[in-house]
Parts: C-alpha cells; structure tokens; sequence
C-alpha cells in the first residue's frame, strides 16, 4: 500500500503494531472529541481495492495518550488510527506530525550574542561535500539549549557548524534551537 498523501498526524501505535493480527487491535476513524483525551470512533476496515470503510456503527471510545486527559482533543474527526485494546479500554497515541515550521538544516555560527543565544547563518553542503552560506538565507537569531543547561561561560566559536532546528511555539512564532556542547572546544 503507498501513501499518496502524508497525513498531518503520525500513529506511533502504529508502526509499533502487528498490522494484520486481530487480538485486541482495531483500525478505527475518529469521529468526535468526547473532551479532553477522549474520542468516539467507529470501526473501519479495508475493501478489496485497498480504500477503508466503516466495519460497524458500534461507537468506540478511544483515548489519546498523546495528549493530557485535561486539555482540549487536538486531533480532526476523520482521523483513521490503530487503537489497542488494554484492559478493555481502547487507547491509541496520535500526536500531530511536524509542521513545515518544524524543520533542521545546518547552520554556521556568524557570533555570539551572550546568554546561549548566538547569530547563525542556513548552509547548504557544496559539490565538494563543504558547507556553504545558503544563497539568499537571512541570518537567524538561535539558542543552545546545552549551554541554557551548563552555563553559558564558553560562547561557541564563530565557524562552528550545528544543526539548528525550527520550532513553532503556541502563539505561532517560530524559534530556532540547537544543542551543542558548548564546553566541548577545550576537550581538544
């Protein structure tokens, strides 16, 4: 089976499953948030030609353990996951997948700013198996998070390559991170 289409959630469950045994496992479209972590689901199955359908219009309740018991349900009605059956209760773990916003790309520190937040410039790697500053990449403002940790008494050195990573945070303002030991340069 191919996916035409990569779905905005990732199933951890399952990949962890043995898709094809039917003990305590049911492929199941969620079809409402009850609240918090629960959702109601109805059972589906494959057709011949590989498309799903509804098994049954017996409604299961299924819990997220993805998502904490008190907040609102994240996950869209129509969302088809595998849930296990745990002692008779219906759990699934469905987070949402990486945004566009959430990405990792090697970065060239330009300066230290102080605080374990440095000046960082995109590259791209070179024929020559080098990097070079990406064409067109604005420089970018980014943090250690080692150095958050250890202190930030030993600022990387301008040159040092990371890999910096994009995070969108709740109120949608992307954030740039990378983890580098920022003690490691006296280890040589």
């Amino acid at each position: 089976m191919t996916a035409a289409i990569k779905p905005p959630f990732h199933d951890s469950l399952f990949r962890l499953a043995q898709i094809g045994t039917t003990t305590g496992m049911q492929l199941v479209r969620l079809t409402a948030c009850r609240g918090g972590n629960q959702y109601d689901a109805l059972p589906i199955e494959f057709a011949a030609d590989g498309t799903t359908h509804t098994a049954s219009d017996r409604t299961l309740t299924v819990l997220n353990l993805a998502e904490p018991a008190d907040a609102a349900g994240t996950v869209p009605a129509g969302t088809d996951v595998v849930a296990l059956d745990v002692e008779g209760r219906w759990v699934a773990f469905v987070r949402q997948a990486a945004s566009a916003a959430s990405v990792a790309m090697p970065a060239r520190i330009v300066a230290p700013l102080g605080q374990a937040k440095y000046t960082v410039r995109p590259q791209t790697c070179s024929a020559a198996g080098t990097f070079v500053d990406a064409a067109g990449a604005a420089d970018l403002q980014a943090v250690n998070l080692a150095e958050l940790s250890l202190g930030t008494g030993a600022a990387m050195d301008p040159g040092t390559i990371v890999l910096v990573s994009s995070l969108a945070d709740a109120a949608g303002t992307t954030r740039y991170v990378f983890d580098h030991p920022a003690y490691a340069k006296y280890l040589d």
